[in-house]
């Protein structure tokens, strides 16, 4: 697997994370371009009912799922992400909400399960707010590191050619991550 990032800079303080993504039907190849706001407080991801009929979705099954408003079975369904770099595609089982937005511009909520995949950051630098993604994880942050030992915030080292790769394969990062 290669190293992929995405980043986004605004001019000001935001208070949501917003950005452009391609949903695709994994079965036909319909695909639509969207928007998905990125929300840790999500265990997974979700697709509006909006962007599940604009593809043709059929549910691959149904679930149970807990929200603000309390516990509701809805659909699931199977489907293909790709995000603004065009670099981080990911096949994932989302569940279906209602709409996230009163303009219908936010098709999908990109939780916890996207997350985790690698590593993710906000920085409110200047009064800017930044926001950046990478799969597969390959460092950690530790800002109390940081603070306390007057280190970077970013452990380690991007690992070199020979190092075993990160992502726990067991093989080298250049037949691994690092292959280019």
């Amino acid at each position: 697997m290669k190293i992929n990032a995405l980043t986004i800079k605004a001019k000001s303080l935001l208070n949501a994370i917003v950005t452009p993504v391609t949903l695709k039907n994994t079965f036909d190849g319909k695909y639509i371009k969207t928007n998905g706001i990125w929300d840790t407080g999500a265990t997974n991801s979700v697709i509006t009912r909006s962007s599940a009929c604009q593809l043709g979705l059929v549910p691959t099954g149904r679930t149970i799922v807990n929200g603000v408003h309390g516990a509701k079975e809805v659909n699931s369904y199977f489907i293909n992400i790709t995000l603004n770099n065009n670099n981080i595609t990911l096949d994932v089982v989302v569940t279906e909400c209602e709409e996230l937005s009163s303009n219908k511009d936010i098709g999908m909520l990109i939780g916890m399960d996207i997350i985790t995949t690698g590593d993710f950051s906000i920085t409110n630098y200047n009064k800017h707010t930044t926001m950046s993604f990478r799969t597969p994880s390959i460092q950690t942050i530790d800002f109390v590191r940081g603070m306390k030992e007057g280190v970077n915030v970013v452990k380690d080292k991007i690992p070199g050619r020979n190092d075993p790769c990160p992502c726990g394969s067991g093989k080298k990062y250049k037949h691994c991550c690092g292959n280019k």
